[in-house]
């Protein structure tokens, strides 16, 4: 695994380096269990930031921040398998550099979540949006918009929450804004959530904590019908590394258009619920 993030390293700085780190450490392996570490170990080198944020209960998170990219495999070696990221840095917090748009499918679907990401690049396209999928090492597909202009995080929250409910307009029959699995009835939940202040996201090349050590992989789209989510490894990898997609050039995004329009098609954007389907309004 440590040869893996030493291998990997150039490749997931992009997504890595300057970001808030959550680690999902397995120390004693995946026969026993793992956890999630959001505050800096004391022991971690200095090479590795300290990054502190308030929380809203009351006292501070102090988040590891990865300056080098030799840090991603010494983490590795403290246990680290699935690192996940901000979708901003810590140079502009508030201003996130991609939109990610996370399908999770039903238990073992994965024809249904290729057919609702399918749904979601045309979406996407419509509005002039480029995108790229990425396997994510479990059971369904990341779809990441890379970000200029720096809008801040309510705005692209908005956004992504009307995207969201464009799709699952568009394909009643196949996605869900429903939060609860219980109620999703057998649909692919289109999570806008990860799109929030302090949310994260797998890392692209980030291994998963899986018995075959599945990774988060970039696709064309192309490929996206014959890849399933978890097909990628740290067993076949090696040649990928060499034939990897073009990452998408960062577009501008149309945020009052895309919520002119999920409004005119009767999507409700002052739903506020958090990933147990609590309502944040009150």
């Amino acid at each position: 695994m440590v040869a893996y993030y030493e291998k990997v390293g150039g490749l997931m700085g992009e997504f890595v380096v300057g970001r808030p780190l959550t680690l999902q450490r397995f120390p004693k392996g995946l026969a026993e269990k793992g956890f999630m570490q959001k505050n800096v170990a004391k022991h971690y080198p200095p090479s590795i930031e300290r990054y502190e944020v308030p929380k809203n209960e009351g006292g501070t998170t102090t988040y590891p921040v990865v300056r080098e990219v030799e840090d991603i495999a010494y983490l590795a070696n403290q246990g680290t398998i699935t690192f996940h990221i901000w979708l901003s840095t810590v140079q502009q917090p508030f201003a996130p550099d991609y939109l990610v748009l996370d399908l999770d499918p039903p238990e073992d679907s994965v024809d249904i979540v290729r057919s609702v990401a399918v749904e979601t690049r045309a979406v996407l396209d419509s509005f002039g949006i480029d995108s790229i999928p990425v396997a994510t090492g479990s059971k369904g597909f990341h779809i990441w918009v890379p970000l200029a202009d720096k809008p801040d995080y309510e705005r692209v929250a908005t956004a992504s929450q009307a995207l969201a409910g464009i799709i699952a307009l568009k394909a009643p029959d196949r996605a869900t804004l429903e939060f609860l699995k219980k109620e999703r009835k057998g649909k692919v939940f289109v999570d806008w959530l990860r799109n929030n202040p302090g949310s994260t996201v797998a890392a692209p090349f980030s291994l998963r904590p899986r018995p075959r050590a599945s990774l988060a992989m970039p696709l064309t789209w192309d490929e996206l019908g014959e890849t399933d989510p978890d097909g990628w490894t740290i067993d076949n990898i090696d040649d990928r590394l060499e034939n990897l997609p073009e990452w998408p050039q960062p577009v501008s995004l149309p945020i009052d258009k895309i919520i002119e329009m999920a409004e005119a098609a009767g999507v409700d954007l002052e739903a506020r619920f958090d990933r147990f389907g609590r309502d944040r309004r009150s």
